[in-house]
């Protein structure tokens, strides 16, 4: 089984399910948001990547990397990620963006944090890019988790081949769903892909009973309108018999905006966002949409920034 690269693990997190969570994210992703919270996990593959605040401009990276150039920064064709210069970087501010975490280690990580998952009624939650993309992966983990008596669940966009759910289902405890925009070619142009298997695996996933929570994230322009949040209402009920624990609205925040700087090592690596500058919904608007569910007796909940 070949192992994804883990490029971020949250302890103590309230916002990936119920209770306190350790939430371990993935690389990779299927789709291409145009607003996505976490950039570097769109590609499965490793890179460097450095922080350019946290660099003390020692040199002690250039004593072994003859690549560097003044900038601390090289080409990432030079890049053999061979590591030497995040061996020797003590402030941390060059490191890979990511590393391979057995079952194993995944277990002895929540089997520590476990008081606290116990105490609160929380648990593992695997995110991403997207997790559902390593199925044998996440059933090994999966499965370790529940024989330690661990609540899991799966932060998923949808966008996997439906066996992949088949494989993982027995294991998982909560869902959570996104839901971006229900016109397909809107989807399409907003996410590089339409959303016709995120739709049906959603389907197959309340057919069988399964507790999930719907996520909407609010991206000023995209997927904010009282039109957008009226249909995600209409499908919820109509298509799915209203089979979902609650649907939560995510209002927009600026924060993914600053990891589209050039947080690589690589001069020809960077992001850069592509909204430009949107202005987050007021707490009065969300409870506003929020509101557009109650006639069709779904539960919804929107957090207030």
């Amino acid at each position: 089984m070949k192992l994804p690269l883990v490029f971020d693990i949250k302890t103590f997190a309230v916002h990936d399910g119920p209770g306190i969570r350790t939430t371990f994210f993935l690389k990779g992703c299927p789709l291409h948001c145009k607003w996505c919270q976490n950039p570097e996990s769109i590609s499965p593959a490793q890179y460097l990547a450095y922080n350019p605040l946290l660099c003390l401009r020692c040199g002690a990276c250039r004593s072994v990397c003859s690549k560097l150039g003044e900038d601390f920064m090289l080409n990432q064709a030079d890049c053999t990620l061979c590591g030497r210069c995040v061996e020797v970087c003590l402030p941390a501010a060059r490191k890979f963006a990511g590393r391979e975490l057995s079952p194993e280690e995944v277990l002895a990580q929540a089997i520590s944090d476990k008081p606290f998952f116990d105490s609160s009624g929380g648990g593992v939650t695997f995110s991403g890019g997207e997790c559902a993309l390593y199925p044998d992966y996440l059933k090994a983990c999966l499965s370790l988790l529940k024989g330690a008596g661990i609540h899991t669940c799966i932060d998923t966009c949808g966008a996997v081949p439906r066996e992949h759910f088949e494989e993982i289902l027995p294991f998982v405890d909560l869902f959570l769903y996104d839901l971006k925009k229900l016109d397909p070619e809107l989807h399409r142009e907003y996410t590089g892909r339409d959303n016709q298997q995120i739709l049906e695996n959603l389907r197959f996933l309340c057919a069988r009973g399964k507790e999930i929570i719907i996520r909407v994230p609010l991206i000023p322009g995209y997927t904010d309108s009282e039109e957008d949040i009226r249909a995600i209402a209409r499908f919820v009920k109509e298509e799915l018999n209203g089979a979902v624990r609650r649907v939560e609205l995510l209002p927009y925040n600026k924060l993914a905006e600053s990891k589209y700087a050039n947080n690589t090592a690589y001069r020809d690596g960077g992001l850069r966002y592509p909204l430009g500058s949107l202005t987050a919904q007021t707490n009065e608007y969300v409870a506003s949409l929020s509101r557009i569910f109650e006639p069709y007796g779904i539960p919804s909940f929107s957090e207030v920034l």
